[in-house]
């Protein structure tokens, strides 16, 4: 229960932070405006000049799809990494170590504080003028779709922080951990979707989209689609086995690196 609340208090400080210091919202918002913005009006100009349709797929699926990206991109999970690596270089570690919570748990929740109100004002933003401009996919609109994007979208956000948690703890051992990072995070923009829609992907990129951690972790960007409503309960399943697996993964390399804090005194 301790670290529940701890938990609750570290979310809702850095949500009022937020709030009464805008800068990143109105960074997040002008980074979405240009590139999701930009892509989308780009898609909607090829869309029409193949009147409409692409390999059985329109435009209205692929905007929502891409947009989703974009929007569960604004909480920004990965910057974990980055953040665990500076506390390594600065020694904040061995501080962060010795509260009532798991240091690994504690910047799991900073992070997800951090980007939480601009992804719920974006996202709000981003949905109203989406349904406004170019409506809403009928496959959106049922019971299955509501409960299923949240059951991925909150997975999603699980394998996120452990898969750029993992990265940044290997900062305990390399000093310079940014190439592994630029490579996974590639990866997962690639194979989430960013800037080619899933449904135009090739059938070995696909198939990599679905069973590598990296696309599993952005299963947000598939559920606006029709045979996801056949399917999401194996997304599901291949979500909780990397979460299973990387994450067991990480707490074993979180055991070994404060070994080698202990032993070498940071």
């Amino acid at each position: 229960m301790k670290e529940l609340r701890l938990a609750n208090k570290i979310v809702t400080t850095q949500i009022k932070d937020r709030i009464h210091y805008p800068g990143r919202l109105v960074a997040d918002t002008l980074a979405n405006i240009g590139r999701c913005g930009i892509l989308l009006l780009l898609y909607w100009y090829v869309f029409n000049l193949r009147e409409g349709t692409i390999q059985n797929t329109t435009f209205l699926l692929v905007a929502w799809s891409m947009f989703f990206y974009f929007a569960f991109s604004v909480l920004r999970l990965r910057d974990i990494g980055k953040t665990i690596m500076e506390d390594v270089r600065s020694g904040t570690v061995e501080i962060l170590l010795n509260k009532p919570i798991s240091y690994i748990l504690y910047r799991a929740w900073w992070q997800l504080g951090g980007g939480l109100y601009s992804f719920l004002v974006i996202g709000i933003i981003g949905t109203i003028l989406l349904t406004t401009l170019i409506g809403i996919p009928d496959t959106m609109m049922n019971l299955t779709f509501a409960l299923s994007l949240a059951a991925v979208f909150i997975l999603g956000i699980v394998l996120s922080l452990i898969l750029y948690s993992i990265v940044g703890m290997l900062a305990f051992w390399i000093e310079e951990i940014r190439p592994i990072f630029w490579m996974v995070d590639k990866s997962v923009m690639i194979l989430g979707g960013s800037y080619l829609p899933i449904a135009l992907f090739p059938d070995i990129m696909y198939k990599l989209a679905i069973w590598s951690p990296f696309g599993a972790s952005q299963f947000v960007t598939h559920t606006m689609y029709p045979s996801w409503t056949r399917e999401w309960y194996s997304f599901v399943g291949i979500q909780l086995f990397w979460i299973a697996i990387l994450g067991m993964f990480t707490y074993f390399l979180f055991q070994k690196a404060k070994q080698k804090l202990s032993v070498n005194g940071g």
